[in-house]
């Protein structure tokens, strides 16, 4: 009888301490999960489009740069102006698909290691040592210069002639924000000859992706495209983070005669994992991509070069800014979209260049007949950004 008893007694404690247990796994998975952080004060004009659940086609503008007099609803230095807004209508080719709800943030701050800018100066081909200076890192060989910057992304350039689109004013460093920027019209124009050596599609891409691996690059799921650009081949490298493809974040390398680098740029910053974010839906992004400019500066904004002279849009919003002719109006075709991360920076404190990134989870549309074949759209609530 105690024998039955003590059997009893065993049982329901057992019972007792299973329930226990379960309710507290139950109490934990119950448990609300940590709302991601609010993001700092980002410049999404950098990244070409207004914040995610705006209402209006203008997103809202940056804080002006130290010592700019700025009129209203102008940022930046005063000679800059916004670009202008290229008429595009966009259509689906069919329905959008589903895609994940939730989707991971990405940290990019203004620092490398010391390393990888001198693999970086060694797979150029560049024999001197890297030089520390306040604002970043430069290597110099004759003509031939690297120069690695100190700010969100750690972007770099290389090349013989920096000021690509433009004229130098002071060899400063250029200053990103918004603003077309044409080549001085007093200045002479001679287009270069077309090299009789110049290398294949696939040569170019070969040299470039190797260039990029031995800086470092991961390549693994990257995307490469190669453009003919008359007098080189112009190799754009998209890398992918954690197998997400990336917008914005990009290694431009344009190789010449005899398969030479001209020209480089990219980032050096290591991605770090950042908070992971609720989604607008893929519906409302299409309902974004309609609001966005079509079409970002002529030349890149997020790479330090010599200062260029914009020129003035004479004609306003949908008028070629360096002649005064109408742009003829596109039809971009929407035939998908992916998940992926867009690059956005914060908006810089005055006087200095911003010292963090984020990649932002967003909608890539693929397009035809766009200005660009991909376009990227922010996926990220617009309650999460700040200005």
């Amino acid at each position: 009888m105690r024998v039955g008893r003590r059997v009893v007694a065993w049982v329901v404690a057992a019972v007792v301490t299973i329930g226990l247990v379960a309710g507290g796994v139950l109490v934990a998975w119950n448990r609300p999960e940590r709302a991601p952080a609010v993001l700092p004060a980002l410049d999404l004009d950098a990244a070409g489009q207004p914040a995610a659940g705006t209402t209006g086609a203008r997103a809202a503008e940056p804080a002006p740069a130290a010592g700019a007099v700025a009129p209203a609803r102008q940022t930046g230095p005063p000679d800059r102006l916004p670009p202008p807004w290229l008429p595009v209508t966009y259509r689906l080719k069919g329905p959008l698909p589903s895609l994940p709800d939730r989707a991971q943030a990405w940290k990019l701050g203004n620092t490398t290691d010391p390393d990888r800018v001198a693999a970086l100066a060694a797979a150029l081909g560049l024999s001197a040592k890297p030089k520390r200076e306040p604002t970043g890192w430069t290597v110099r060989d004759g003509r031939r210069a690297l120069v690695v910057n100190r700010a969100a992304g750690v972007p770099w350039t290389y090349g013989t002639d920096l000021g690509v689109c433009g004229t130098r004013v002071g060899g400063g460093p250029y200053l990103p924000g918004p603003g077309i920027q044409c080549l001085d019209p007093n200045a002479p124009v001679a287009s270069p000859p077309r090299p009789a050596d110049l290398p294949g599609q696939a040569e170019a891409e070969r040299i470039a992706r190797d260039l990029a691996a031995r800086a470092g690059l991961d390549l693994a799921g990257a995307r490469v495209r190669v453009v003919d650009s008359w007098a080189a081949r112009t190799v754009a490298i998209a890398p992918a983070v954690a197998g997400t493809p990336t917008s914005g974040l990009t290694w431009t390398v344009a190789v010449g005669g005899k398969g030479a680098v001209q020209y480089a740029s990219g980032w050096l910053a290591t991605p770090q994992p950042a908070d992971t974010y609720p989604l607008i839906g893929v519906q409302a992004g299409f309902e974004q991509l309609k609001k966005v400019r079509p079409l970002g500066p002529m030349a890149r904004g997020d790479v330090p070069t010599p200062v260029r002279r914009p020129c003035l849009p004479a004609g306003g919003p949908g008028v070629n800014p360096c002649a005064a002719k109408p742009l003829p109006p596109r039809v971009a075709t929407v035939t998908g979209v992916r998940l992926g991360l867009q690059l956005a920076p914060a908006i810089p404190r005055p006087g200095r260049a911003a010292d963090v990134a984020y990649l932002l989870p967003a909608y890539l549309f693929d397009l035809e007949g766009g200005w660009t074949d991909v376009r990227a759209v922010i996926a990220v609530p617009s309650r999460y950004l700040t200005r």
